[in-house]
């Protein structure tokens, strides 16, 4: 099976070069100076302490020469940040085969349907969770924790292509699930990014720090609490049985940084609009507060305007 990971940062270079290491076709797309330095270094990734190396096809997306081997992939994994979705898709879908099915590994809950808009296909959805993955270097990529993913159509089912696909990667080494109810599943991870994401933003400090700390913690549990309610604008219902199970499951996780810590401390976009401003919209259409996840919103949106300038 030929899989392409598609604006592959941390994510997409952890689960690529596990594929990778475990005898599958992969094909990273990424850009300029990382591109250059993976086809001629090729990919270290440092999963818990340990280093492997793996030799992926490196297809730049602004070179035309490269795009043509997307043709050739029988699936697309987006990987890329949430607001990058759009103008990656837009780069892409001219050289995208009409067979390659394409699965949305994303945060968020609205990739899949606007990666469908654009392509003019059903998409798959999909997440990871309990770890994470941040790009040290061009070249190279630092995993923490015993992450898996889940992968489902979009919003509910599991066919026969998607658990073939899922089959491929098990007998690769990398733990992949399917599941039934993706859009559930989407919503629920969004719980655990809208009640630790934003803080660990904030005060820049990791989900230990937050989450055995009781000050902080009273604040995670308002901001899972309002993402539970958002849910039901979507059909999804969410209750205390949910956040208190999530909260368990994080909080015996060990300490890391969130991907929107590092965004910030960085000096990039973090994906307020895919996490945070999902759970203010859904919560407006229902005429439910969301006042926690707003005060952190418009503060972290202060912090994105001058990254921006």
């Amino acid at each position: 099976m030929r899989i392409g990971f598609a604006g592959a940062g941390g994510v997409g270079c952890y689960f690529g070069g596990m594929l990778a290491k475990g005898g599958l076709d992969v094909s990273l797309v990424v850009r300029n100076l990382n591109a250059e330095i993976m086809r001629k270094n090729g990919l270290k990734i440092t999963e818990n302490g340990q280093d492997f190396h793996v030799r992926p096809r490196i297809i730049d997306s602004n070179k035309s020469s490269d795009l043509k081997h997307l043709n050739d992939l029988d699936w697309i994994v987006f990987t890329c940040k949430s607001h990058q979705t759009e103008a990656l898709a837009n780069q892409l879908i001219g050289h995208i085969g009409k067979n390659t099915q394409i699965l949305s590994l994303q945060n968020g809950v609205d990739n899949t349907t606007l990666l469908s808009k654009i392509i003019g296909r059903p998409v798959v959805g999909g997440l990871s969770i309990r770890f994470a993955a941040h790009i040290e270097e061009p070249g190279h990529v630092n995993a923490i924790g015993e992450g898996y993913c889940l992968f489902g159509n979009f919003p509910t089912g599991c066919t026969a292509a998607v658990k073939k696909m899922i089959a491929s990667c098990v007998q690769a080494g990398v733990d992949v699930r399917g599941t039934e109810n993706i859009q559930r599943e989407l919503w629920r991870k969004i719980l655990i990014n809208n009640g630790v994401n934003p803080i660990t933003a904030i005060l820049q400090q990791d989900s230990g720090f937050v989450l055995n700390n009781p000050m902080t913690l009273l604040v995670v549990n308002d901001l899972m609490r309002e993402a539970a309610r958002a849910a039901a604008a979507d059909g999804i219902e969410l209750n205390e049985t949910d956040i208190k199970e999530l909260l368990s499951i994080v909080s015996r996780l060990a300490p890391i940084k969130s991907s929107m810590q590092v965004d910030i401390e960085m000096g990039r976009e973090p994906e307020l609009e895919a996490i945070c401003g999902a759970v203010i919209d859904r919560s407006v259409m229902i005429g439910e507060p969301a006042s926690v996840t707003n005060t952190l919103y418009r503060l972290l949106k202060t912090k994105t305007v001058s990254i921006k300038s």
